[in-house]
């Protein structure tokens, strides 16, 4: 081989080619040395990458790697290769690793590598890639010629004369690097001393002429040139062929604890065949004869031992990976047991031990599971899989990741997993007959030693029954407050139990979350023992669980740098159940790719890190949450129900006694938050920049802001003040009802405690300080002592009033909360919704019967409601120089959307909309900020002179001249993007700055919402019409109207929801109605339904029960103990209108012997009783 596949490399890093060669030369007669040569040249090519993106380097390469991978633009392959480089260079190294394949793969990848990097370095991207010719033995004359010419070009350099300091620099540079490259190439496998400080030399002093053209330039274009370079560097994917893939799939087989070589453990080219005691992957088994006759290869099969528990489909990176699992089904169908026992005993002729153990265990290893297709054969091998070297990714899922379906039961499916199982994982899933552990919960459906209400029984029966079902994800919805954790632990102790998981993981979005739920295990008591104690829980410190760990409870956060950013292998089977709490929180979708979107822009910036974890692991996926977003379904909901298996409401919980109602919200409305703020063109106003210094500035043109704008874009003080001091007329501190007030960041949280402490102290004079405080996540560095003013706020009397932001928005729990404050605005209903949560536990001790909420941004009207919020998606930020990289690469255009138009089409119409808002907002501050006057001034200059139009007109004439013009005038201005960039800073640094005022305000009217309505009258009466008019539509409401001793609970609730979807609940109709009589009564919504239908008269619910008890006491002769079962009765309709069976099931009935001890006591005439009940409740004498 006379030229180097390397050549290219020359005189753009004459050092990286030097190493390349010296690899190339040392193959194949010596393929240690050609390994360590290239374990060099990742570590170079690392470095002069880590120099090129101005990021500092690491002292080893392992760090180094991990600080790319941090970068989002690294693509995954290339990461693989530098860790492929970098591990078979350490064997090199330290074991003298002599293996022939394993340098030529690594020469290969080196040379992907390279091609890589020049075009990085070059800004070729149509760079033409040279055919890879392997090398031989026949080059060593040819390299002798080129080490020769290196050392008479150094003679030559010596002599030179220099006539100045900048020429006897330079000389002295290229001696060092000479003299490195000859070390290079001389050297083999372990290096003289002087010639490892020659090619340190070498590579320090090239590594340093970057640092100094980098020093050269000044801070902003610093920042550009880094930018530019990084979304460079995402502009092309690494290019690896089908046998490189290959060989990255050995790789991940092999951390995942398989014997795995593809061409030397490979029965097609060596005859490999498996072994006892081994864990095999062998390449390319043959196959028997399919329906047509024909036999084949499967591209691996995964030994256990002798016994055969894997067949895989491995192509190149863009098949669609998930359809070549039907061939993956066909290697399992075709198996043939008889040619494996015929090849072992082949091999084993003369060895009768070995001979034996074939005969013993092989025949015991063959099982067949049918297909639900029955025309086709049995499979032979339980598990499948297809792969094709990608990541996974959820957004391609079809396209990337390890597919495989355990084909043991037709209703598997298949599933995509980031990782490889381990050999004991596939054998403990083989040992383990799912259909046998999911027949225990049939088998023991008896709860009543947990515990549990109804409905938290009917929510664990409805996880059950899908796992038996076979669905992996499960979406479990029950409102704030009624025990979401308790169900959890119910169903966590009766998966165990089962033995269908062998481990669960609880999964929380945050670190309080997690305490609350371990605090929550230690105090629930199974059987007499704590939950804890009855199963080893690993807490939120323990890193990884142990063998016997039964439960882990982890953050997200520590997941994902215990899965994503460690070097640890976190097998996919550590957990085979995860719960997760919270669910609507942090979990959120990947963002659909187009194809040009997955071939030329960075994956990661697609990816949520929260949805990896989720889909990391084999396991079945509970998420729980209060309010099911639809991007929470769209995760865990199953995908042809798209709902969750159970649903318990806050309105059943309200109608079951188990939630407090909340009263009609307060609105404090002021002058400000009514007529907004507006200020005058011309006006100085005050802002406070990012720095925190406070700047004057001259309004242009008038600008007005609403109470939604209020301590964001504009500080109103006294609008703050004097909603603090209305506060002071609603609500008591003193009191054990607590009080919680939402602000809009932590500076309005932190005036708002002042501006409470002043308004409380002129009341109460002796209020103590602790009284009212802010509790965020800012409000400690030490985030125990976060948690510990957490636990204050719940258990102990101060503070009694808490201002905060996001920390205690969601999932903590301090039942004695009676009050909520909105001072800030939310438009999203599951927010709200889980704000409202804050405040609904029931909590009598403190005197708690209901909730109120003091509305003073005009909180309802702008409120979504659930069915009209979107998903929330990871949203890439693609900026301006990618969007350019993209119309400057030709390979763009040939890329084709759903549309019809090219890649590049698509990014260059974003691009004109960027520029087009840059613009719009340029206009709006010309003339007002004299930095954005230069600014634009020098870019109208750049535009005439190369476009022909000022900036503010760029957009229109880039978007009529198209996308290569754009490109082509863009690229010839210097920096024009940076410029552009810096521009958009300045100006959203502006927007950013808000405007204090000191505009008086006051207090104009506190008005009290009714549903949609202001006046309780106007409320009253649209509650009337509307019973008037569906009465006869309604089901239940009908039964209410005509026939309400035959409601049954079921019908209660359903009406019960009906009408608060309709913003008609008990709490409301209670305070319009005595708002409008001055009468107090506590009706229930069916009293109000047949008040407004029939004229009936609006008593007291517990009025009606209590006459209804006595004329049943009246009716017959009855026993003590029956007479204080009727008292009892009587209280249970009092809270629940309707009982059922399920009211048995729970509480003190439950405890007493629930419903087959009152039929006994009752003389099996209770359901006679109830009916009387019903029936005497609502007749005339009521």
């Amino acid at each position: 081989m006379a030229a180097s596949n390397f050549n290219f490399l020359k005189g753009t890093n004459d050092f990286l080619f030097a190493i390349a060669r010296a690899a190339e030369n040392n193959y194949p007669d010596d393929p240690n040395t050609t390994l360590v040569k290239l374990r060099m040249f990742g570590e170079a090519t690392a470095k002069h990458l880590a120099k090129l993106l101005d990021m500092d380097v690491p002292e080893n390469q392992h760090d180094l790697l991990r600080e790319l991978a941090k970068i989002p633009f690294v693509d995954d392959s290339i990461l693989q290769v530098f860790h492929k480089l970098r591990k078979i260079g350490n064997q090199a190294v330290h074991e003298y690793h002599n293996d022939l394949p394993d340098a030529e793969m690594c020469l290969r990848l080196a040379f992907r590598l390279s091609v890589w990097y020049y075009r990085l370095v070059t800004k070729k991207y149509d760079f033409a890639v040279p055919v890879f010719v392997l090398p031989t033995s026949e080059n060593s004359e040819y390299y002798e010629q080129e080490i020769l010419s290196l050392k008479q070009e150094l003679v030559q350099a010596r002599q030179n004369q220099t006539q100045n300091q900048a020429e006897f620099e330079a000389q002295q540079a290229k001696l060092v690097a000479l003299n490195g490259y000859i070390s290079v190439l001389e050297s083999k496998q372990e290096e003289t001393e002087e010639q490892t400080q020659a090619r340190i030399s070498a590579l320090e002093a090239k590594l340093k002429e970057k640092d100094q053209e980098l020093a050269e330039k000044t801070e902003v274009e610093r920042k550009v040139y880094k930018k530019q370079i990084t979304q460079e560097a995402a502009s092309r994917a690494l290019n690896i062929d089908e046998e490189e893939t290959r060989f990255l799939i050995d790789a991940q087989l092999r951390k995942a604890g398989w014997d795995v070589d593809s061409k030397n453990l490979n029965f097609k080219s060596h005859g490999t065949c498996p072994q006892v005691g081994r864990n095999m992957a062998i390449a390319e088994w043959p196959t028997g004869k399919d329906e047509t006759g024909k036999t084949g290869w499967a591209d691996y099969v995964l030994f256990v031992g002798l016994k055969p528990v894997g067949v895989i489909e491995a192509k190149k990176k863009n098949t669609d990976v998930a359809a070549k699992l039907n061939e993956a089904y066909r290697y399992s169908r075709y198996f043939d047991y008889d040619f494996l026992r015929g090849e072992l005993q082949a091999q084993a002729t003369n060895d009768e031990e070995w001979l034996h153990q074939v005969a013993e265990q092989l025949p015991n290893y063959h099982s067949t599971w049918s297909d639900s297709d029955k025309k086709q054969p049995d499979f032979q091998i339980p598990f499948c899989f297809s792969v094709n070297g990608r990541d996974y990714r959820a957004a391609i899922k079809s396209k990337s990741g390890i597919w495989y379906r355990d084909a043991r039961h037709s209703t598997n499916l298949a599933k995509a997993l980031p990782e490889w199982h381990r050999p004991e994982e596939l054998m403990a899933m083989l040992e383990t007959d799912y259909q046998k552990r999911n027949q225990w919960f049939a088998e023991h459906s008896d709860m009543s030693e947990l515990g549990l209400r109804y409905y938290q029984e009917d929510a664990v029966k409805a996880v059950e029954q899908a796992i038996v079902k076979g669905q992996q994800d499960i979406l479990l919805a029950m409102a704030t407050g009624t025990g979401k954790t308790r169900t959890a632990i119910a169903l966590m102790f009766r998966l165990i139990q089962s033995q269908r998981f062998k481990r669960i993981l609880f999964l929380v979005d945050r670190t309080s979350l997690g305490k609350q739920a371990l605090d929550a295990f230690e105090d629930t008591q199974i059987k007499g023992d704590s939950f804890n104690s009855i199963f080893n829980i690993k807490g939120l410190t323990d890193r990884f669980p142990e063998d016997s760990t039964k439960i882990h409870v982890a953050t997200v956060q520590s997941l994902v740098k215990r899965t994503l950013q460690s070097d640890e292998v976190m097998p996919v089977s550590r957990y085979d159940c995860i719960i997760v709490d919270e669910a609507h929180r942090g979990y959120i979708l990947d963002k659909e790719q187009t194809e040009g979107e997955l071939q030329f822009r960075n994956q990661l910036d697609y990816i949520s890190a929260y949805r990896r974890i989720i889909d990391h692991f084999d396991a079945v996926k509970v998420a729980l949450t209060a309010t099911p977003a639809l991007h929470t379904i769209d995760i865990f909901c199953d995908e042809k129900k798209r709902k969750p298996v159970y649903r318990y409401s806050y309105r059943q919980a309200v109608v079951d006694g188990y939630l407090t109602d909340q009263e009609p919200p307060i609105q404090i409305i002021t002058k400000l938050s009514r007529d907004g703020v507006y200020m005058n063109g011309g006006s100085v106003v005050t802002r406070l920049s990012p720095q925190g210094e406070l700047i004057n500035d001259t309004l242009e043109d008038e600008q007005g802001f609403e109470v939604a704008d209020f301590n964001r874009s504009l500080i109103a003080s006294d609008f703050n003040r004097v909603v603090c001091e209305e506060l002071v007329n609603h609500i008591d501190p003193t009191s054990p009802q607590k009080t919680l007030v939402f602000c809009v960041n932590n500076t309005h949280a932190d005036n708002v405690v002042l501006a409470l402490q002043e308004a409380f102290q002129a009341k109460y004079p002796d209020l103590e300080h602790d009284a009212i405080q802010k509790i965020t996540g800012d409000s400690d560095k030490d985030a125990n002592k976060v948690q510990s003013m957490i636990t204050r706020f719940k258990k102990e009397r101060l503070p009694n009033i808490v201002v905060t932001v996001d920390l205690l928005t969601t999932g903590i729990d301090v039942p004695s909360i009676c009050n909520l404050v909105f001072m800030r605005k939310v438009r999203s209903r599951i927010l709200y919704e889980q704000m409202k949560g804050r405040a609904t536990r029931l909590c009598p001790e403190v005197g708690k019967t209901s909730f109120r909420i003091f509305d003073a941004v005009d909180l309802y009207s702008s409120l979504q409601s659930v069915d009209t919020m979107r998903p929330v998606v990871v949203r890439p930020q693609v900026d301006l120089q990618t969007l350019v990289n993209e119309i400057t690469d030709s390979e763009t255009y040939k890329v084709k959307e759903a549309d019809g138009r090219s890649f590049a089409e698509h990014s260059h119409e974003q691009l004109v909309a960027k520029l087009q808002r840059v613009s719009t907002q340029a206009r709006f501050y010309q003339g007002r900020n004299k930095e954005v006057d230069r600014q634009i001034a020098h870019l109208d200059e750049l535009c005439q002179t190369h476009a022909g139009c000022d900036f503010l007109s760029l957009p229109r004439i880039l978007k009529d001249k198209g996308a290569r013009w754009t490109a082509e005038v863009i690229n010839n201005i210097t920096n024009l993007v940076g410029r552009i960039e810096q521009l958009k800073k300045d100006i959203n640094d502006l927007r950013d700055m808000p405007i204090f005022t000191d505009i008086p305000d006051e207090v104009v009217t506190i008005e009290t919402l009714y549903g949609a309505f202001n006046k309780p009258e106007d409320f009253l009466e649209a509650f009337d019409r509307l019973v008037q008019a569906t009465g006869n539509q309604h089901e239940a409401l009908d039964i209410v109207i005509n026939r309400p001793r035959d409601l049954t609970r079921k019908g209660l609730v359903e009406l019960q929801e009906w009408f608060d979807a309709q913003k008609y609940d008990d709490a409301t109709l209670r305070k319009a109605w005595q708002a409008v009589t001055n009468q107090d009564i506590a009706a229930r919504l069916v009293g109000h339904i047949r008040r407004a239908a029939i004229g009936c008269a609006l008593l007291p619910f517990e009025e009606r029960v209590d006459h209804a008890l006595e004329k049943i006491k009246a009716g017959h002769t009855w026993s003590e103990e029956q007479l204080s079962w009727l008292a009892y009765i009587s209280v249970a309709i009092k809270e629940k209108v309707v009982l059922d069976d399920d009211t048995f099931k729970a509480g003190n009935f439950k405890r007493r012997g629930g419903k087959n001890k009152l039929m006994n006591v009752f003389d099996g005439e209770l359901d006679s009783i109830l009916t009387q009940f019903n029936e005497y409740l609502w007749d005339e004498r009521a």
